[in-house]
């Protein structure tokens, strides 16, 4: 069995009248355990150990422009509103790995929120890090758009998931 050590930064982008005063923002989560063993592949993700790296411009990430309480606000805000980890901090993903040139083409579902859902993706080679780009739809699991100012200001419903693993 293989299992991986890395990092996850998981994407988030504005949209509505207003999105020109909010940010798109990067959010790291810290716990998780994914395994290879043969071509199954299986990951617990902790939801609860998801935090706000900061608003994102032109690709860079600005951790200076959130202070500590605007910090814990969006944390709160992701926690409670959004992915209510406190009824559902756990999301699982369960699949196969296929040999794709030096990487692999995962298939399989992905447990968020109390839902499953079907999700394929494809995992590139770097030197000794596996890298992959994947994109959710948080509404397939049932998770509804976050909003602000009566939705002149949302979250799209679309994320940006990327994972840079080594094996550990």
């Amino acid at each position: 069995m293989r299992r991986a050590q890395g990092t996850i930064h998981i994407y988030t982008f504005k949209d509505g009248m207003l999105s020109a005063v909010a940010h798109d923002l990067r959010v790291r989560l810290e716990q998780f355990v994914i395994t290879l063993e043969g071509d199954a592949v299986n990951a617990e993700f902790d939801l609860k150990s998801l935090f706000l790296d900061g608003p994102v411009r032109d690709g860079v990430v600005h951790p200076e422009d959130y202070d500590a309480s605007k910090r814990a606000d969006v944390e709160k805000a992701m926690h409670g509103d959004v992915l209510h980890t406190d009824k559902h901090p756990k999301a699982r993903f369960a699949g196969r790995a296929s040999p794709k040139g030096e990487g692999f083409s995962i298939t399989g579902d992905l447990e968020l929120a109390g839902k499953t859902a079907p999700l394929a993706f494809e995992v590139g080679r770097a030197g000794s890090t596996y890298h992959a780009d994947v994109e959710l739809v948080p509404s397939r699991w049932g998770i509804a758009q976050y909003k602000a100012l009566l939705g002149a200001i949302r979250l799209k419903d679309v994320l940006r998931v990327e994972v840079a693993l080594t094996d550990a």
